[in-house]
């Protein structure tokens, strides 16, 4: 893969590469199962209101959507950037007593990845971001769109950064838990704003038989706002575009969602 210099930030290539190699282990004991059920009635929504039968997750990471969506009955295929995190959804795959097929692809070439095409494209959980220029997101996008049928529905899904740049918030506590025998795991992002980009210091504390493990792994993201997003998923060919604030089809409203959902077709 190509390096692109982007003055002090990594590039994609080089910094989410490297953060996934030494999170992809850790990712499960950070994002709970919960989440992803709790995910499920969105997608299954948007999936019977277009009549999708196949859908790609480009961004699977562990694979904990895509193995649901095979178990609701859909016809899937995993990809992600990241050869750790595909390894990891294959295990998972197994361990759950399903068979997706996980490819390792890069979301700004999936043509190159398949020869076919799907009827919905999902790219879930702030992926896009790893994208640092605006010209790398708009490629992502129109990758998209290169492997939906007509009528395709793409889905994605974006961390709203504006609403945390607004509020100064740095510090976000995001997972604890604490098993019986007294393991623990616990994780914590302390954030540092730049003008269009931020890194995210994800420290880890995990206690395992009474030895703790104190870990720091540092990831960037493009702040990208609600109507940055939507202008360039139109700019990229998509129609029908809409804005929503998270699950539920919530109103999105720039201060108060977290999460920016853009939902259109090809």
């Amino acid at each position: 893969m190509l390096l692109r210099a982007l003055g002090n930030v990594a590039s994609m290539e080089h910094d989410a590469l490297r953060f996934y190699r030494g999170f992809a282990g850790k990712y499960d004991m950070m994002v709970s199962d919960p989440r992803y059920d709790e995910d499920l009635p969105l997608f299954k929504s948007i999936f019977e209101k277009n009549h999708v039968r196949s859908v790609l997750d480009c961004s699977c990471g562990t694979g904990k959507h895509a193995i649901r969506f095979s178990k609701a009955g859909y016809e899937v295929v995993g990809s992600d950037f990241s050869k750790e995190m595909i390894r990891k959804a294959r295990q998972n795959s197994k361990a759950l007593g399903t068979d997706v097929d996980f490819v390792q692809a890069d979301f700004k070439e999936l043509s190159k990845a398949f020869d076919r095409k799907f009827d919905c494209v999902v790219c879930w959980g702030n992926s896009l971001g790893h994208e640092l220029e605006a010209g790398g997101v708009l490629s992502a996008l129109r990758s998209m769109r290169s492997v939906l049928k007509e009528g395709g529905v793409l889905m994605v899904q974006i961390r709203n950064l504006p609403k945390w740049v607004g509020e100064g918030t740095r510090i976000l506590p995001v997972h604890y838990h604490k098993e019986p025998n007294g393991d623990r795991r616990i994780f914590v992002y302390f954030i540092d704003f730049h003008r269009t980009w931020a890194r995210f210091n994800v420290v880890s504390l995990l206690e395992f038989g009474g030895k703790p493990k104190f870990e720091v792994d540092t990831v960037d993201y493009r702040i990208i706002s609600a109507k940055s997003l939507k202008g360039m998923a139109a700019e990229a060919g998509f129609k029908n575009l809409k804005v929503y604030g998270g699950r539920g089809f919530a109103r999105f409203d720039d201060k108060r969602i977290e999460h920016i959902i853009v939902i259109g077709t090809k």
